[in-house]
């Protein structure tokens, strides 16, 4: 990918003219950080971001130089967001494909060995940048389904919050978020959703961008919230802009009724919140069926993203079995996780 090369270069040029504070911010913002990788029980070392991407980003939505509402901000995001659908231009040939597909793994460090393929199409058969941004795993390289009840939604880096307060306080301090904004349902359920834990996760460029269903439930809701929103960068939740609340998101509930049945008679919702980051213009539905009103295994896909980083947000109107060993490692940082892998402790009742 030479435009992501000739980005970081100017990202070079860009860090040695801002004033200090500035560009130690951006360097901050870009230096690798430590994460506890839940499969394996290790710690890693993980990029946050690229250079080209941390002085946009920075300035942007971590300093909000430009503000968060108005006209400059709103140009700048219109203009980022066409330079991503450019990733929506065919390739030229199925050897351009290769060319550019192996350039954009490598650029940011997506496995791509050619003996060992893991993705659905060979390189050559990808039509454009988001047709592989996309991509679906190859059958033998997906990640297996946990057996337990809950599984994580997405391939994501995660922190997760005792509740809805503690996130308030601990991450979305610095804008005015109102759960009640986010499009949860019923409304009924807010305050529930609210008292338990909350799982947010962040869909890095490299990462694989489809989730899933968390949990096996009949699909009660889906909703695309502020549709016509240009998103702000998912990478900085503890900022200025109200990410939860502004930025273009799919809503699913899905609902266990026959079981889980709490004291006030009312049955397990558990709530995923998919959102789209800054030039993410198309959350894409499972087009294979109309999931609302239908039963859907967990680990069946729900979405899938186009073009830039993304997140995903997890709630639920009861108290989730989560394994003890998930929930001492969110203490200690920020956790990855691989779509699929087991979150709770306990079987899937009969």
């Amino acid at each position: 990918m030479r435009a992501l090369e000739v980005g970081n270069f100017v990202a070079k040029i860009v860090l040695y003219v801002l004033p200090r504070r500035w560009s130690d911010r951006i360097r901050d913002n870009c230096a690798e950080f430590d994460v506890w990788v839940y499969r394996t029980g290790t710690t890693r070392r993980k990029p946050r971001m690229t250079l080209f991407e941390g002085v946009g980003a920075t300035l942007l939505f971590d300093l909000a130089l430009f503000g968060t509402k108005n006209w400059m901000i709103s140009l700048i995001i219109r203009t980022f967001t066409k330079f991503q659908n450019s990733w929506d231009t065919p390739f030229s040939s199925e050897q351009d494909a290769t060319h550019q597909v192996l350039a954009f793994c490598r650029s940011l460090s997506i496995p791509h060995d050619e003996e060992a393929w893991m993705w659905e199409f060979p390189p050559s058969q990808y039509t454009c940048l988001n047709d592989f941004f996309s991509r679906q795993y190859n059958a033998k390289y997906a990640p297996p389904i946990g057996t337990e009840t809950l599984v994580s939604p997405a391939c994501c880096t995660v922190s997760c919050y005792r509740d809805n307060s503690t996130l308030e306080r601990l991450l979305v301090k610095g804008c005015d978020y109102q759960l009640n904004d986010i499009g949860l349902w019923p409304p009924e359920d807010v305050t529930s959703y609210g008292q338990h834990h909350v799982l947010l996760g962040y869909l890095s460029p490299s990462d694989y961008h489809r989730v899933h269903a968390p949990i096996s439930g009949t699909c009660v809701h889906l909703a695309l919230e502020d549709e016509q929103t240009r998103s702000a960068s998912v990478k900085f939740f503890g900022g200025k802009f109200n990410l939860l609340n502004k930025n273009k998101r799919l809503v699913v509930i899905f609902e266990q009724s026959s079981k889980n049945i709490n004291k006030n008679g009312k049955p397990l919702r558990v709530a995923l919140v998919v959102i789209g980051g800054v030039g993410v213009d198309t959350i894409v539905y499972n087009s294979s069926r109309n999931m609302l009103g239908q039963f859907v295994q967990k680990g069946e896909e729900v979405a899938a993203f186009r073009a830039g980083g993304s997140a995903v947000a997890m709630f639920s109107n009861q108290s989730l079995d989560y394994d003890p060993k998930f929930l001492r490692a969110c203490e200690n940082g920020p956790v990855e996780l691989l779509m699929g892998e087991s979150l709770s402790k306990t079987p899937p009742s009969s």
